[in-house]
């Protein structure tokens, strides 16, 4: 666990000093950060998914999917319950609950996945992450817009959702994969994770907000989003009686910190894009100390 944690954060911190010291312009990390989502991930999502998927997995995608949606929605009860507490201003209310619903399941969420319980891991991971993409693309952009929905397009034609259905049906017909294909996807494979979290550290490191003047405001929302929704979550598994790779993957996903797509999106929408960026820095920042924890509970 120790050394899945260290390789991890290592890559990633790689990124945020490399970018500190040598910066990536904005247009340079937004092609790298589509090469990653758009080719890179789908492919090794299709191929993991092809490959290690199981019956079992197979059978727990809806409710993975489900449990991608259920616990954002908790997670927005949360940051609702935390707002008084929390001093936060009018202006930053509907990021704050944004920021708490929406975690990083993707860039940060599906190595450590993989990090931590093997291909497999990536399967779950990305499961989830689609439960939580339609929770974003639904309620998130309605909480930002103050109510108004209008474009479904960036979840019907979400490259990471596609490698794994596509996926998931080449599992299904069991269909062996030919060698000479194989190699080269898994060569694919060793490349694409420590790129997205190369990619991920450089995004942070790029954060430039005055953060001090909501500390406590954005001292609510990590405490909210590190500890009270994985540790509730991982609660109700405990009062289950369930310890599987489900609730596992399920618990580390609910502990991510806050989505690096919050920031674009509230800017998007008009809302408070600079608080936005400061939740994404700080949240990450503490999850350097609390994913380890997390993890040490599930143990």
């Amino acid at each position: 666990m120790i050394t899945a944690f260290t390789t991890v954060f290592f890559v990633f911190g790689l990124g945020f000093v490399i970018q500190r010291l040598r910066p990536l312009t904005d247009q340079t990390l937004k092609q790298l950060s589509g090469l990653v989502v758009e080719i890179l991930l789908p492919s090794f999502l299709f191929f993991t998914t092809a490959t290690a998927a199981t019956p079992e997995s197979l059978g727990v995608a809806p409710a993975l999917v489900v449990a991608g949606i259920v616990v954002p929605l908790f997670g927005y009860l949360l940051a609702t319950l935390a707002i008084k507490p929390s001093g936060v201003a009018d202006a930053q209310r509907s990021v704050f609950r944004f920021s708490i619903m929406i975690a990083n399941t993707a860039f940060l969420g599906i190595p450590i996945c993989v990090a931590l319980f093997g291909p497999i891991g990536a399967v779950y991971a990305v499961l989830y992450d689609f439960g939580t993409t339609l929770v974003a693309m639904t309620l998130g952009i309605w909480e930002l817009k103050g109510g108004r929905l209008d474009d479904w397009r960036p979840l019907i034609f979400n490259p990471l959702i596609w490698g794994v259905l596509v996926g998931l049906l080449w599992a299904v017909t069991g269909w062996k994969f030919p060698v000479w294909l194989a190699t080269p996807f898994e060569r694919l494979g060793d490349t694409t994770l420590p790129l997205a979290l190369l990619v991920a550290g450089a995004q942070i490191s790029n954060v430039r907000t005055p953060g001090a003047a909501w500390r406590r405001q954005l001292t609510g929302l990590t405490i909210t989003r590190l500890a009270a929704v994985p540790i509730i979550v991982a609660f109700v598994f405990a009062m289950m009686g369930r310890s599987d790779l489900f609730s596992s993957v399920v618990v580390i996903q609910a502990a991510m910190p806050v989505g690096l797509t919050v920031s674009i999106m509230a800017r998007n929408y008009e809302a408070d894009g600079e608080f936005a960026a400061s939740a994404i820095l700080w949240s990450t920042l503490a999850a350097l100390i609390s994913l380890p924890l997390v993890t040490i509970l599930l143990n």
